[in-house]
């Protein structure tokens, strides 16, 4: 049975903040000193104010994911009919402003924005060692598939998702997620946009394979967003996935914003560049319009 809670404000208590917060800064090692920040603190006005649209039907969803429990955020248009839908894998659990805003953003030019929270079963651990042995062993690639497949699936079947009109994004691991989802399985989905998506993971996290490994295998179009300074992703690293990309699919559009850093789509850190982001995402629409339709 699956549930869906419509325009949801529940608030994020400072303790889930926090733990949230130290995956994120634990694994993309930014010094963006998240636990010291407030829950969805504001660093900026995002490129479009969408959860207060009325336009936008937005809230919780609970649904299964296999044998699973899993919960998550979207948002649809207010309106009867099908739209393309566009997950979005974050970087840490999605309930932060900027991510749940980014699914009303989606819903506010036509598409199902589902954000799956891939990291739930991490939701008793508070260090970070702990947080990290869980993302090892038990949120392994497999699983964020599944969640993703399932996460489709669901909108699917609640009669407002258009079948075969599918899209995955996502931020720092989560973008990397999504460039591997695209490349096994490139049936499912018609575009990819990381945002500053890792390429290749530290050891800790456990994955045999990154994108810099099947960078040859991703056929569907890319729109990448990268920052000029970025600690997780080197320069040299990013050129030779670029290069190789286009190599293999001549629909690869990698762009490099000067003067970002990581995490600038996050007008709830301090890392937030409201110009980039707003050039980022009009790039995201024109890409996801031309590929998804309406």
């Amino acid at each position: 049975m699956s549930r869906f809670v419509e325009q949801d404000t529940t608030p994020v208590t400072r303790r889930d903040f926090l733990s949230s917060a130290v995956l994120f800064a634990g694994y993309c090692a930014l010094s963006c000193d998240l636990e010291a920040q407030q829950p969805n603190a504001a660093y900026g006005a995002p490129p479009a104010q969408a959860l207060d649209d009325k336009n936008v039907i937005h809230g919780r969803v609970t649904f299964k994911s296999g044998t699973e429990d899993l919960d998550g955020y979207l948002a649809r248009p207010n309106k009867k009919g099908r739209f393309p839908i566009v997950v979005i894998v974050a970087g840490n659990p999605p309930y932060e402003d900027y991510v749940r805003n980014m699914t009303a953003m989606f819903a506010q030019i036509g598409f199902v924005g589902i954000a799956p929270n891939i990291y739930s079963v991490q939701k008793d651990a508070r260090t970070l060692e702990q947080l990290r042995k869980i993302l090892a062993e038990k949120i392994t690639d497999a699983k964020i598939f599944k969640d993703i497949r399932s996460s489709i699936s669901y909108a699917k079947k609640q009669g407002f998702g258009k079948s075969n009109h599918v899209a995955v994004t996502g931020f720092c691991f989560g973008g990397r997620c999504a460039l591997m989802f695209a490349a096994t399985y490139p049936n499912e989905v018609r575009a990819v946009v990381p945002f500053y998506g890792n390429l290749k993971t530290p050891a800790f996290a456990g994955r045999k394979l990154d994108p810099v490994d099947v960078v040859a295998r991703i056929r569907v179009p890319v729109l990448g967003h990268y920052a000029e300074t970025d600690s997780e992703i080197p320069p040299a690293q990013l050129k030779d996935f670029e290069t190789s990309a286009k190599k293999n699919n001549s629909n690869t559009q990698i762009f490099t914003y000067a003067g970002a850093r990581h995490g600038f789509f996050a007008y709830t850190q301090p890392t937030y560049n409201a110009d980039v982001s707003k050039i980022a995402w009009e790039r995201t629409v024109v890409f996801l319009k031309k590929y998804l339709g309406h």
